[in-house]
């Protein structure tokens, strides 16, 4: 039986699964209508393309809908959008996994502005059909400063949160075995940590914490 921890974004959902010692990365992004293996990679999405190439994480491309102007139209989009990467994250972990429990973050009470306002339309979205397809009792969510805090300390930034996970700061043998993990291994970033590696290092970090109520 799987744990799974899921870090939640708008445009790159990712999620880290236990499996037999070892861990699965999956990465939902947003990538359009266009077809994956006809067109060149955009470069916003290289690293995916690489990761994906040399099996390090598993990446489930999807099109997020949201295109009208007009204020009703658009807020009937996010709400069948919403439902769509929901079904999408729940039938992919549902169709490869036997799932014991899951673990998401809470919400960034500090945060502001439209994009979370639907961050939280999406979010508890994806919760309700989890918690359908799993039950409340296997269901956590974790407030954010306790995932940070397992990487270090409560207040700490992506970069900060890429390094723990570089670095191996849980002393996690399983982690060593990893693709992702060794393909960060020569990896530096000044600024942000891209795409969907703050995401991914997220939702491992998840997963541990839900370990140590789980295990």
């Amino acid at each position: 039986m799987s744990l799974v921890g899921i870090d939640f974004s708008l445009n790159s959902p990712a999620a880290c699964v236990s499996k037999n010692n070892n861990y699965d990365f999956i990465s939902f992004f947003n990538y359009g209508d266009r077809p994956w293996s006809k067109l060149p990679i955009k470069k916003a999405f290289h690293i995916h393309n690489e990761l994906m190439d040399m099996g390090a994480i598993k990446g489930i491309h999807y099109n997020r809908n949201v295109s009208s102007k007009t204020f009703l139209d658009r807020e009937r989009e996010k709400m069948e959008d919403s439902m769509v990467i929901a079904n999408l994250i729940n039938d992919y972990l549902k169709n490869h996994y036997k799932i014991k429990a899951f673990a998401i973050e809470g919400f960034s009470y500090g945060s502001k502005g439209n994009s979370f306002i639907d961050m939280i339309q999406y979010n508890s979205r994806l919760r309700q059909i989890l918690i359908e397809s799993y039950g409340i009792n296997n269901f956590y969510i974790f407030q954010p400063t306790k995932v940070k805090k397992l990487a270090g300390k409560g207040n700490c930034n992506k970069n900060y949160m890429f390094n723990a996970f570089k670095n191996n700061f849980l002393e996690d043998s399983n982690l060593n075995n990893s693709l992702l993990w060794k393909w960060c291994q020569d990896k530096e970033f000044v600024k942000d940590v891209p795409k969907p590696l703050d995401d991914l290092v997220d939702s491992y970090f998840i997963l541990k914490l839900l370990e140590t109520l789980i295990i």
